[in-house]
């Protein structure tokens, strides 16, 4: 069995994630595409930067799935990673392809005008990058990161998780991956994620600072060296990345101070005595964070042009679609989240568990 201690909740943590999704929605309804420019005008040039917190995202999971991985065994591991991602997600692909292959809204754009059922089927698995298959909600991309992010830590269970290796893998990943991609190694690039290695591996080096009680000589170390990787990305990826309209020009320098201020926040939330903040509401608003990052694009755009096409103006119709996306969010972390999660994990967990135990001589 798991022996692994239960941590307590870093409370800032919870609710820096919800704020980050509600940041994602927001720019996703009010500056992703040309027509949301000119509806919302300057709000539209602002929100744009809100895109940046899905690097938060990235942050936290290299904090969190180290912390809650460390003296876990592999069955324990896999088995919550499954149980906690999965069965929300799925209701959520479901969602999405009622939307989009049977309902068949005009987005803006017709981003998945292409979009057949093939690719349905296929996104159910969260690995559908991997067959170059069309993701079915703009946001599941972030989740194929997490996925391998996920791989690299079940190695490290098998090798042994020890503060040295931890400390020494935050150092050299994302060397190693800014080297895959200067050199073209496109099997390197997509195992290490170069863009996204310098975020998980801040996260990673934030736990250890956490449960060092404080900074060491290593530790400030590998935090720096850090911080000028994400700040090297912000001009490489970051920026780029942001970059979707002709409308709309991200300045390098306010993508790099939003991410030095994100990745600050991060440290004093998990570092200083914030982490003792107990408000119970954040924990709650943590839980939901993820039914609505998973809900929240395709739904919300179809809200957003149902209402439209009937009358509504632009503000009213984010305002409507911003209280279905968190109906469905409630009501996806009731009725799937809540109920199906713990107990696909226990499920997995059992049956990994099986196939690992020693097998009597002669069966």
């Amino acid at each position: 069995m798991s022996t692994s201690t239960t941590a307590p909740r870093l409370r800032l943590l919870d609710g820096t994630r919800f704020i980050a999704a509600l940041g994602i929605l927001l720019y996703h309804y009010t500056a992703r595409y040309p027509s949301q420019v000119e509806d919302f005008g300057w709000f539209s040039h602002v929100a744009t930067y809100a895109a940046l917190l899905v690097y938060s995202f990235f942050i936290i999971s290299g904090f969190v799935i180290l912390m809650t991985t460390w003296g876990r065994d592999l069955p324990s591991y896999v088995a919550s990673r499954v149980g906690r991602l999965y069965p929300a997600y799925w209701a959520a692909v479901f969602i999405a392809g009622v939307i989009v292959l049977v309902l068949r809204p005009s987005f803006p754009g017709d981003p998945w005008r292409d979009i057949g059922w093939e690719d349905w089927a296929i996104n159910f698995t969260m690995l559908q990058e991997a067959f170059g298959a069309e993701n079915l909600d703009g946001v599941y991309w972030t989740l194929y990161m997490e996925l391998k992010f996920y791989l690299l830590i079940g190695v490290f269970l098998l090798i042994g998780i020890t503060r040295e290796r931890v400390l020494a893998f935050a150092l050299l990943w994302p060397l190693i991956a800014a080297w895959a991609k200067s050199t073209d190694n496109a099997l390197l690039v997509e195992l290490l994620m170069p863009n996204q290695a310098p975020l998980f591996a801040f996260g990673m080096v934030l736990y250890l600072i956490h449960r060092d009680r404080g900074f060491r000589v290593d530790t400030a170390l590998a935090l720096g060296m850090n911080v000028a990787f994400i700040i090297y990305r912000s001009a490489d990826a970051y920026t780029p990345f942001m970059d979707r309209t002709d409308e709309i020009t991200p300045h390098t320098g306010i993508v790099t101070a939003v991410l030095l201020v994100t990745a600050f926040a991060m440290w004093a939330f998990s570092c200083t005595r914030l982490q003792h903040v107990r408000w119970g509401w954040l924990t709650t608003a943590g839980a939901l964070t993820y039914p609505l990052y998973l809900v929240h694009e395709r739904l919300g755009w179809y809200v957003i042009e149902t209402l439209r096409d009937h009358g509504w103006a632009a503000w009213p119709a984010v305002g409507g679609a911003a209280v279905v996306v968190a109906i469905a969010a409630v009501a996806l972390y009731r009725w799937v989240d809540k109920p199906f999660s713990g107990h696909f994990r226990r499920v997995i967990e059992r049956q990994l568990r099986r196939e690992v135990a020693p097998h009597p001589k002669g069966a």
